[in-house]
């Protein structure tokens, strides 16, 4: 079995090959900060960025800013050259660096969306969710939604009813119920993937480091996964140039 870090390394490797290829000097400085959800103007209490414990991380390169949720933030400035050397077994340095990599991929052009959205845009964004399943896989497609967000689950509950099933990692959303849907423990997640049919995993798994092992039990069963969320663009964006994996990316309302 393939070990998160494979992943990791990968995105980094291709990183810093991104870099090259577009003149990006590796001694360009990056800062780095820490914002909570209430500056976006989220339109409930529900969403992880004001609930709790994420936070979104922005690191700015030449200008421009990528962004990703971390349960671990930290103010930083450094090179980009020790981002992309930094040692991700530790959580602090993974936020870091994915939110970085979001902003390195848009400064080289891959990405053109890499900043959260805000307002009542996450509310639009479950609409469209719902709408993009129906056009590409219809109705009738037991799917795996991988982290609580309320836009999503709301429209989703409303069309799929019992081919849903709800994960999360957050203590006080375990066992409870949202929109009549029943929120299982994020801890069986890999057993729960060969249960369906279409996983919707959450992009701030790249950074708490549990996106791996879902992913590689995903391609092992064959099961289509779209990753939501600005915080893994870029890596996954990255990681389809060196493997051509289907994984597709839904944010329609990151900027």
């Amino acid at each position: 079995m393939v070990h998160g870090s494979f992943f990791d390394e990968i995105i980094r490797n291709e990183a810093l090959d991104l870099a090259n290829t577009y003149n990006i000097d590796l001694s360009t400085r990056v800062a780095c900060h820490y914002i909570s959800g209430k500056e976006l103007k989220l339109p409930s209490n529900e969403y992880a960025l004001i609930r709790g414990p994420e936070i979104l991380l922005t690191c700015r390169i030449e200008g421009v800013e990528g962004q990703a949720f971390t349960i671990a933030p930290k103010h930083y400035e450094g090179e980009l050259g020790d981002i992309l050397s930094i040692d991700l077994s530790n959580l602090f340095n993974r936020g870091i660096f994915y939110a970085t990599i979001n902003a390195l991929t848009r400064l080289a052009g891959l990405i053109d969306k890499s900043v959260h959205c805000s307002k009542d845009k996450p509310v639009k964004c479950g609409e469209l969710l719902v709408q993009a399943i129906r056009e590409k896989y219809g109705l009738s497609k037991k799917i795996l939604h991988i982290g609580y967000h309320p836009g999503h689950v709301k429209e989703l509950a409303l069309f799929l009813r019992n081919n849903l099933i709800v994960t999360d990692l957050t203590s006080n959303l375990i066992w409870s119920r949202k929109y009549d849907i029943m929120i299982y423990d994020g801890l069986i997640n890999t057993q729960l993937v060969g249960l369906t049919d279409i996983i919707l995993l959450t992009g701030s798994s790249i950074v708490n480091n549990t996106m791996w092992d879902i992913l590689e039990k995903a391609i092992l069963l064959n099961k289509k996964v779209v990753v939501y969320g600005v915080s893994a663009i870029g890596g996954i964006t990255l990681l389809r140039r060196k493997i051509p994996l289907d994984i597709e990316v839904f944010c329609p309302f990151a900027e």
